[in-house]
């Protein structure tokens, strides 16, 4: 699969081979392909749970965050998992 020029596997061998892998030694990923993205305002708390496949609803303790893949018009993953983080006081409500 084509990544930025590079080719990259969709899959080393298998799920289960790579959590093995993991587990026994130690696993890298490279987010530098990623970016931080702040959401403000009154309705951002609902824009995400209708974004989401997670529930927005868990993330009750500032600082703690909830892995989910974002959701397409048919409700399928349509990205690669992402990590929300709940606002710390102070920062921009929900």
């Amino acid at each position: 699969m084509d990544f930025g020029g590079w080719d990259m596997p969709v899959q080393y061998s298998s799920q289960i081979g790579e959590h093995h892998a993991v587990r026994r030694a130690a696993g890298v990923f490279d987010v530098s392909h990623m970016c931080v993205v702040d959401l403000r305002g009154a309705r951002v708390r609902a824009l995400l749970q209708r974004l989401l496949a997670n529930d927005v609803a868990k993330l009750k303790t500032p600082g703690k965050a909830l892995y989910s893949c974002m959701l397409n018009e048919r409700g399928g993953s349509s990205t690669t998992p992402s990590s929300i983080t709940c606002p710390t006081p102070g920062s921009a409500p929900w």
